[in-house]
């Protein structure tokens, strides 16, 4: 199967298996623990089923209205960290896509690629996403940073007290102190294309970063990364950075409604639910039922966005069913990338887009802005 025979998000997925070392795929596709969080955000999400209006004529319009600012499509580009591990470039590559279709692309506190060369290959689409350090220097430099490179939401990211439990990357012995050994070896020989093309590029770092370290050795920055992220962030420390931030604020790791109103009570402008897409608690509940709950808790006029293992349109449409304003995935454009580069990425980027398109259609919904629960079938899907 080539690039231009792929179908779904899932082909995209199945090449990148093939292109990429199996550590590489392993941290991009796995899930905390046994990985039940995982399935769960799929079965849940399968489980709201549409219900199709017929004869309404709808030529759907997809665009979506937040903060202000309305975008071409409903859809975003979730943060992702270590992306140019999976595909040199990878970061920058999405990132176009943001801009060529006009969606917003979320950089990352430990992207491999630095914010302000997200920004501008973004082209005013870029968000950024903080993990919250010890050191209020490095916290107030990053959203300086921020601000200087045109960006006006920052996302603060609240589900990581702890590294979640990856076992895959532990079978893959992708863990940190990282010692390269025979099984290494033997994953990267048999990805040729993406040892040369990593050889070519150099070994990802984290740029974001490396400035309040100095220029060290990875191993040195990865435990600075470590013992930097706060493990003991409290509610204080997030009115703190609101006071510090002018632009749009969401909080993103979000799960219960007493969280969600938390977070608005100290002005937080939206809610972005999510599980961490299954990689930090095996037991967490799947985004698309916390997303119900939250939604019904809080009305109508809050601004609720949601990601958590959307591989298609359809998925993007069920969660907007389910009260999502807006959606995020991360994967889905990763696996593009790994798959074919940067072709790989903008596949990803217009599957996601037609599935949008034809699924409203299929509905009869005439606009993204237009749906509710009532499109969602009463007998299932993730109700309250």
């Amino acid at each position: 199967m080539t690039i231009n025979h792929a179908a779904s998000i899932g082909d995209l997925a199945k090449l990148a298996r093939w292109r990429i070392p199996g550590f590489a795929f392993g941290f991009l596709d796995g899930g905390s623990g046994e990985e039940g969080g995982l399935r769960r955000n799929r079965e849940r999400l399968e489980a709201a089923v549409l219900a199709p209006k017929a004869c309404t004529g709808a030529k759907p319009d997809t665009t979506a209205s937040l903060f202000g600012r309305d975008y071409a499509l409903p859809f975003g580009a979730a943060p992702v960290g270590m992306g140019n591990l999976l595909w040199p470039g990878a970061d920058l590559m999405v990132a176009r896509q943001a801009a060529r279709l006009g969606f917003p692309v979320v950089a990352s506190t430990v992207a491999t690629t630095a914010l302000e060369d997200i920004a501008a290959a973004a082209e005013g689409h870029a968000w950024f996403q903080l993990y919250v350090s010890r050191e209020e220097r490095i916290n107030r430099d990053l959203l300086a940073r921020a601000w200087a490179a045109g960006i006006r939401e920052l996302v603060i990211t609240v589900d990581v007290p702890v590294a979640g439990d990856r076992r895959r990357d532990v079978r893959n012995r992708f863990i940190l102190p990282f010692k390269p050994g025979p099984r290494f070896v033997a994953q990267v020989a048999m990805a040729p294309l993406w040892a040369l093309s990593t050889l070519r590029a150099g070994s990802p770092g984290f740029p974001n970063l490396t400035r309040y370290v100095g220029e060290v050795d990875g191993k040195t920055l990865a435990g600075f990364i470590s013992s930097q992220i706060k493990d003991d962030l409290a509610w204080d420390d997030v009115r703190a950075l609101r006071d510090l931030w002018q632009g749009r604020l969401l909080i993103k790791g979000i799960m219960t409604a007493a969280d969600a109103r938390t977070a608005l009570d100290l002005g937080a402008d939206g809610i972005w639910v999510s599980n961490h897409g299954g990689r930090q608690l095996d037991a967490a509940p799947a985004a698309i039922d916390s997303l119900a709950a939250i939604r019904a808790a809080l009305g109508k006029e809050a601004v609720i966005l949601m990601d958590g293992s959307i591989r298609s349109g359809e998925d993007v449409v069920r969660a907007g069913a389910t009260g999502a304003d807006f959606v995020f995935c991360g994967r889905a454009f990763y696996y593009g990338a790994a798959a074919a580069g940067e072709g790989g990425a903008a596949r990803a980027a217009d599957l996601l887009a037609a599935d949008v398109r034809r699924t409203l259609t299929q509905i009869g919904c005439p606009s993204w802005m237009g749906l509710d629960e009532g499109w969602l079938w009463k007998e299932s899907g993730c109700r309250p």
